[in-house]
């Protein structure tokens, strides 16, 4: 069991609905005290909305060396690679938010567990009056720029595009996609053009870390809006890949509500802050970034769950009608 000081990352305190205690992680709060070297409070376990699976996430007072009390998030299990990036980032002042505590194990069991820093603003959205997008793209730039101090020591998953695709043409045959006849033509076309996206796209250079999950309730800060910068949290899903994989996910969250952007192209604030920080920026990166939204407007049929309502849909038909153009 390690107990280590840093400054570092947190866990997203969205205006938090709580429910009745988490009984695991009741269950093993003496435990994790203990772990704590005794320097955590009562522990207020909740469950939030967005939450899945059998973490158990917490609020604490933490008794810092000084005899200080810090407002601090409890959280248990976490997947093994976000208690590496937490650790990983601690040195990058005000990227992540400060780990207090961790291990790897809890009561004899392979159980990654984290105590952090509990930030008071956030996560970013309208408040923030548009600066949201400057400060999270600001924040993904300094992300980068730490990642790559690390070695890339992973393989890279390769998502099994075509057959995504064909699940996304069975979705439309089976008739209740809106636009259906729309959606044919366009999954026709992207089909003559598949081979030749996959080729180029599977050539894209793997060699560095992206966040995987790049999205604004990943971003809070220390100070009230609309002031940053951004502190980046929940580091579950880095991986190897290229830059563009992340900013194109960004930017999809955000097809049918461009309005939000005010005139911003999140594709490219985030290629700007890339080059702030003397960082790789391919001179064909929108070639790349074309055919990551062609992959992903062309299997949206198949995951209509994923899209909030028509008219977010329709506007992932016109993206793959304009990649096909």
């Amino acid at each position: 069991m390690t107990i280590k000081a840093a400054s570092g990352e947190g866990i997203p305190l969205h205006d938090m609905s709580s429910q009745p205690i988490e009984p695991f992680g009741a269950n093993l709060e003496p435990v994790l005290r203990r772990a704590s070297d005794d320097r955590l409070s009562k522990i207020n376990w909740f469950r939030t909305d967005w939450q899945r699976g059998g973490a158990a996430t917490g609020f604490a007072k933490f008794r810092t060396e000084d005899g200080s009390a810090c407002d601090v998030v409890v959280k248990m299990p976490v997947p093994p690679v976000e208690s590496l990036w937490l650790n990983r980032l601690q040195p990058f002042h005000g990227l992540v938010p400060k780990l207090y505590a961790h291990g790897l194990s809890l009561n004899g069991y392979d159980m990654a567990w984290v105590v952090m820093e509990r930030l008071p603003h956030g996560p970013m959205g309208s408040t923030w009056g548009g600066r949201q997008f400057d400060l999270f793209a600001e924040a993904a730039g300094r992300f980068y720029a730490a990642a790559s101090d690390f070695e890339v020591d992973r393989p890279v998953g390769q998502r099994d595009w075509s057959a995504a695709v064909k699940h996304a043409r069975d979705a439309v045959q089976n008739g209740s996609t809106p636009h259906g006849q729309r959606w044919k033509q366009a999954l026709k076309k992207a089909g003559r053009e598949l081979e030749s996206w996959l080729e180029q796209w599977r050539s894209r250079g793997t060699e560095h870390w992206c966040h995987g999950d790049l999205h604004l309730a990943n971003a809070m800060s220390r100070v009230p809006p609309p002031d940053g910068p951004a502190v980046m949290i929940d580091f579950a899903e880095v991986r190897p890949g290229h830059w563009v994989e992340d900013a194109v996910y960004f930017e999809h969250l955000y097809w049918g509500r461009e309005q939000q952007l005010k005139g911003r192209k999140l594709c490219r604030l985030i290629a700007q802050q890339r080059k702030v920080h003397s960082l790789v920026v391919e001179e064909d990166w929108p070639r790349l970034a074309t055919i990551q939204r062609a992959l992903l407007a062309a299997t949206a049929p198949a995951a209509r769950h994923l899209y909030g309502d028509s008219k977010q849909l329709d506007a992932v038909l016109t993206v793959l009608e304009r990649a096909l153009a």
